[in-house]
């Protein structure tokens, strides 16, 4: 009952803020759409069809076998699960969910084992660690370097505790689960492939819209303003007003990191914001991860990753690279369009969309 009224009352703010600040939510859409069709569809589409596709085809069985060994050692789980964390570690935030909830369906792993695999294989990546934050916003891709990392030593910190957490729940030395489904091949692969990439597409570039327009309705209503006021009443300065943004969305969270200093920014890209972890719930529907531990393992991420950066810092061989940082470079980044990436964009777009509406569904494929 009290869920249904909390909900009922934030409807009915959102109404009033979008309409009395109707202006400012539209100009948030496309800023949110920019951020979809010049960064986000081209970086992690090919990744996350890829990894769908070593699933659907089989090839992660193959590879799993390599990697058991070393992922039984770490983390207690089967070999074919190896292949999620290596598409986490090189395709960003969602491929890993993505990768985990792709073998859990398949019936390749646990929905235990597929749940303990989504909250590991969490990782920024190097598009996004690498390219954004060292080479925009630091201007230094080493440090962006530095800071994948440290998320990849956390998620190895973080899967090897879960390990012995959850050694008396379920048993991780059992023979690999079999997959109740046929597996696919050649073409059929390579479609369902393709619609479910199109449909984790779909999903994350609604959230990073809708998460656009939150942060531009907290900063247009003064929210976040006021936050910060009674932020800094509490001691902690200018750092308040960056507390809201950094929690929400991970980029724009990263941008106003900077002038925290670098194991500020490294805590908000191990957390990685909450547009983030709404698209990894709206990707683990087998999956269902209990979001109470689900947001415990990335505050403790995040927590790590500062950590780790924090004493990196003070090794000789990284005390070179990571310079001061001016103010001005807190300053938001302008995301702009060339003529390749709109074409580019907008392309990916479309194609989504047809996938989604005129490709049969899995379950019909499988059946035929």
């Amino acid at each position: 009952m009290m869920l249904t009224v909390f909900a009922a009352c934030t409807s009915a703010v959102l109404c009033a803020a979008f309409l009395i600040h109707s202006a400012s939510a539209a100009d948030a859409v496309r800023r949110g759409i920019e951020i979809c069709g010049v960064s986000v569809i081209p970086s992690l589409f090919p990744m996350m069809f890829l990894s769908q596709y070593i699933v659907k085809s089989g090839a992660a069985e193959l590879a799993g076998g390599l990697l058991d060994k070393p992922v039984r050692l770490l983390f207690g789980l089967p070999g074919i699960c190896g292949v999620a964390l290596l598409t986490a570690f090189i395709g960003g935030y969602p491929a890993g969910a993505r990768a985990a909830e792709s073998l859990t369906a398949d019936g390749k792993i646990t929905r235990e084992q597929g749940e303990r695999l989504a909250d590991i294989a969490f990782c920024a990546g190097p598009g996004f660690a690498i390219g954004m934050i060292g080479g925009e916003l630091y201007k230094n891709k080493s440090v962006g370097l530095l800071i994948l990392t440290a998320q990849a030593f956390s998620c190895i910190i973080i899967g090897t505790v879960l390990k012995f957490v959850f050694k008396d729940k379920e048993s991780f030395s059992a023979s690999r689960t079999k997959s109740p489904q046929r597996i696919s091949r050649g073409s059929d692969a390579f479609v369902q492939s393709a619609a479910n990439t199109a449909s984790t597409m779909l999903n994350m570039c609604s959230f990073i819209i809708l998460f656009q327009v939150i942060i531009s309705m907290l900063d247009t209503t003064g929210i976040n303003t006021a936050l910060g006021m009674l932020t800094q009443t509490a001691g902690l300065g200018d750092k308040g007003k960056m507390l809201l943004p950094c929690a929400v969305e991970v980029t724009s969270g990263s941008i106003l990191s900077v002038s925290a200093g670098l194991p500020f920014t490294a805590f908000v890209a191990g957390f990685g914001g909450l547009s983030v972890h709404f698209q990894n719930f709206a990707v683990c529907r087998t999956i269902r991860p209990k979001k109470q531990v689900y947001f415990l393992i990335r505050i403790i991420q995040g927590g790590l990753c500062s950590i780790i950066v924090t004493f990196a810092l003070r090794l000789p061989c990284f005390a070179s690279i990571v310079l001061p940082v001016s103010g001005s470079a807190a300053q938001a980044v302008p995301v702009r369009f060339s003529r390749v990436s709109v074409g580019f964009g907008c392309a990916m777009i479309v194609m989504c969309l047809m996938s989604v509406i005129c490709l049969p569904s899995e379950k019909e494929m499988i059946k035929s």
